[in-house]
């Protein structure tokens, strides 16, 4: 039967990506760099950290699904050591025309951050909270992304509980394997 035949190419072809869509630019392209596995330490308030992170394409390549953890032994800024996680979901906004983060993690903080878009520029990347959840009133955060190089980046989380934003942790990371294609 012809008729199913076509009914099965509008099917499938409705299943695909659009082609359109090869011809707009990636409005995540400024944190595309990003995809890969990383490893890396961390510095700050909690102490000192081993790291990793996950980073992956998701949802028909529209989101970022960022998977990290961090690995605080016993030391003395952490007596207890602590192992944290945190899963960062990573969108583009066309209405803002801005990135917007959404972080959740394993304190039980769910934040939502929005890019800096005038802060921001060719190789950093400047979110600023937008909501912070289980964090106390008018507390505000801020992390910066700085890409210096094609297999390695920094993330400085900055935190303001009404004394201005100070630095809670830096971290560097290297890339250990790259984005699968």
């Amino acid at each position: 039967m012809p008729w199913m035949r076509v009914l099965c190419v509008l099917v499938a072809t409705s299943l695909m990506p659009s082609a359109w869509a090869a011809d707009k630019p990636d409005p995540l392209a400024p944190v595309a760099w990003m995809v890969g596995e990383w490893a890396g330490v961390a510095e700050g308030e909690p102490g000192r950290s081993a790291a990793q992170r996950r980073i992956v394409r998701d949802i028909n390549g529209r989101f970022l699904r960022a998977e990290g953890r961090s690995v605080y032994p016993r030391q003395e800024k952490n007596p207890r050591g602590e192992v944290h996680v945190a899963l960062d979901l990573w969108s583009y906004d066309r209405k803002r025309q801005a990135l917007v983060l959404r972080q959740f993690d394993s304190l039980g903080f769910v934040s939502t951050y929005v890019q800096d878009v005038a802060a921001s520029t060719g190789g950093r990347i400047v979110m600023v909270s937008e909501q912070l959840e289980n964090v106390p009133s008018g507390w505000r955060a801020r992390y910066t992304y700085e890409h210096p190089a094609p297999d390695e980046y920094r993330e400085l989380f900055e935190l303001d509980a009404g004394r201005g934003l100070q630095t809670y942790v830096a971290s560097r990371f290297v890339r250990t394997q790259a984005a699968p294609r």
